[in-house]
């Protein structure tokens, strides 16, 4: 080998340890930023309520759940991993549970399981630019809870139709204590099933009403759950 030769390979030496340098640069990189993303703390929403007179609580096993004010608006949130969550049983179960909580507190606008913001900045955004039509669906559910109704028949063996059309005549009669109403396809032996908005002090009188019409037809069973958030009579855009 010449020095000419020689002093040409060391000088290539350098650029390819620099070549090899930038994917191990690359790598760690992207290594950092997934573990910045991984550490990023976001906003978990649980729904919307009026801005007065609510107070921080604590869900069983989580982080205190907040208020973030928008006007006379408020979103009920957590801090939570800004990553896509699991949304398995358990997952479900804490949500509709902190959901329920917060129900008995106040009329809320529930948000569907799974909703989370990367920060502050980025749930006020959404809040403003949705607050009008926030408004009108806590305006709509306020004081209401919803009650589900399935009325099924009491003996085995296909139902025939003069079954139905007396669950759906169960439902005309129920659905005049109730501010909304919505009919639910029914699969296997459900007869009929709908869901009720109904007034939050008058709750026990429909499932007593309901109960006396089931004991008025003992050819159907007339089964009345909830009361629950009214999940079914608003559906939130995010």
């Amino acid at each position: 080998m010449t020095r000419r030769e020689d002093a040409a390979g060391a000088a290539a030496r350098p650029e390819a340890q620099a070549q090899r340098a930038e994917p191990q640069a690359e790598r760690a990189q992207a290594q950092a930023e997934r573990a910045q993303a991984q550490a990023e703390t976001g906003l978990y929403l649980y729904g919307v309520v009026r801005a007065g007179g609510w107070r921080v609580w604590r869900p069983s096993g989580g982080d205190a759940v907040q208020r973030v004010r928008c006007r006379d608006l408020a979103a009920l949130v957590r801090p939570a991993p800004f990553r896509v969550p699991v949304l398995d049983r358990e997952f479900l179960l804490a949500h509709q549970q902190a959901v329920e909580r917060a129900m008995r507190r106040d009329s809320i606008l529930p948000a569907p399981a799974g909703v989370l913001f990367r920060g502050r900045p980025a749930l006020l955004r959404f809040l403003e630019d949705q607050y009008n039509a926030l408004e009108e669906g806590l305006a709509f559910v306020e004081n209401h809870w919803e009650l589900r109704l399935h009325v099924l028949p009491a003996s085995a063996g296909e139902p025939d139709a003069g079954l139905r059309d007396l669950a759906a005549e169960l439902y005309k009669e129920l659905r005049s204590s109730a501010r909304a109403a919505i009919p639910f396809q029914c699969s296997g032996r459900r007869l009929f099933s709908a869901a009720f908005l109904v007034d939050r002090g008058a709750w026990v009188r429909f499932v007593e009403r309901a109960d006396d019409l089931g004991g008025s037809h003992p050819e159907v069973i007339v089964d009345v759950t909830g009361p629950w958030p009214p999940y079914d009579f608003v559906k939130m855009v995010v």
